[in-house]
């Protein structure tokens, strides 16, 4: 977030310069109906006025070079004070040079509390606008510290939660081709092949990179041809897509643990074939995606938690869109049905 989102230099400049020809204009009125001279009320306030603006526009330009103490509230009073008495020296000093033969002894003395209070909203109005813009320049750099720190945090628990769902897999699977080697070694070599297929495709991903659906899918696929060298016919994976939703934005790698879970408590300590379901569908403004598959409410309670890495994809989702109702779980019937919803954002 940068400062000039919120109002840029040349905005301040204008912004600056209409009061001090406000000002001019207010002070070059009242002369006017002292004189009934409009060049010399013209001149008057163009120099009273100007005699305070350009000092203050200096600054305004050469800030950036200026000692940090100027920040300070009470040396900016003094300053305030001491130029406010070196405006009106000035002025008395200038000023009877464009008045000759006029006696401006006698306009000054009616104008001077006016040309004394111009002065002081000039000066005042000219470093309350600076105070301003610089505490807003502060804070905007808190700010962005903070998001910097905060993302450097997301980005690290992201990288962790990865972390911690690959293994599961990655061991499951060398158990499975060790087991292959001797009594199925064409099985072990194309597990090894789609083994490595996938994990390539997963070192590509970035944890905060949104994916198309298809793309997701295309993933999901390989690691499914390695689960159905392990399982066999037993595993049984229906897929119900609506092709609407194959460009729609999901987390990368956000179903493959899902579905591994279903696996899990599918398919272990199952003899019987297992059909999986897995579907996506457009509901409003989000893709809905739901992965079903049965399980032994028994054999659930023996064994800790609700599923494998269910609130590790919990936690990366809230990271990600800042929602905690992202992710859900439904059991009915024996059948364990996890339910995501994935806001697409334009």
């Amino acid at each position: 977030m940068q400062t000039e989102k919120f109002v840029s230099k040349n905005q301040l400049l204008i912004f600056i310069s209409s009061w001090f020809i406000v000002c001019g204009l207010v002070l070059a009125g009242t002369l006017f109906q002292l004189t009934a001279n409009v060049k010399l009320a013209t001149i008057d306030a163009a120099i009273s006025v100007g005699l305070t603006a350009i000092p203050l526009l200096l600054v305004f330009f050469m800030q950036n070079y200026l000692p940090n103490f100027l920040n300070k509230i009470s040396t900016q009073f003094f300053l305030i004070t001491l130029f406010i008495f070196k405006v009106i020296y000035l002025q008395k000093f200038l000023l009877p040079y464009v008045y000759n033969p006029i006696n401006f002894n006698e306009v000054y003395t009616k104008t001077e509390i006016l040309r004394i209070f111009i002065v002081f909203l000039q000066t005042v109005f000219f470093f309350a606008t600076m105070w301003f813009l610089n505490n807003i320049k502060t804070k905007t750099k808190q700010l962005a510290l903070q998001q910097q720190a905060q993302n450097t945090l997301r980005d690290a628990e992201l990288i962790k939660l990865r972390q911690q769902l690959q293994p599961h897999f990655l061991f499951n699977s060398l158990n499975s081709i060790n087991a292959l080697v001797g009594s199925q070694p064409q099985l072990a070599r194309s597990m090894i092949q789609n083994l490595s297929d996938f994990l390539r495709g997963t070192l590509k991903k970035d944890d905060n990179k949104l994916v198309n659906l298809e793309e997701e899918l295309k993933l999901l696929h390989l690691y499914l041809d390695i689960e159905k060298i392990r399982f066999g016919h037993r595993m049984q994976v229906v897929f119900t897509i609506d092709e609407a939703t194959n460009n729609f934005k999901l987390p990368a790698l956000i179903l493959q643990p899902i579905v591994e879970n279903a696996i899990k408590f599918g398919l272990y300590n199952v003899l019987s074939d297992v059909e999986i379901s897995i579907s996506a569908q457009l509901q409003n403004t989000h893709l809905i995606l739901e992965v079903k598959n049965p399980f032994d409410e028994d054999a659930i309670q023996t064994r800790k938690g609700e599923g494998f890495g269910l609130s590790l994809i919990e936690r990366r989702l809230q990271l990600l869109y800042h929602r905690a109702d992202l992710l859900s779980i439904q059991k009915s019937n024996n059948i364990f049905i996890t339910k995501l919803i994935i806001p697409q954002h334009d």
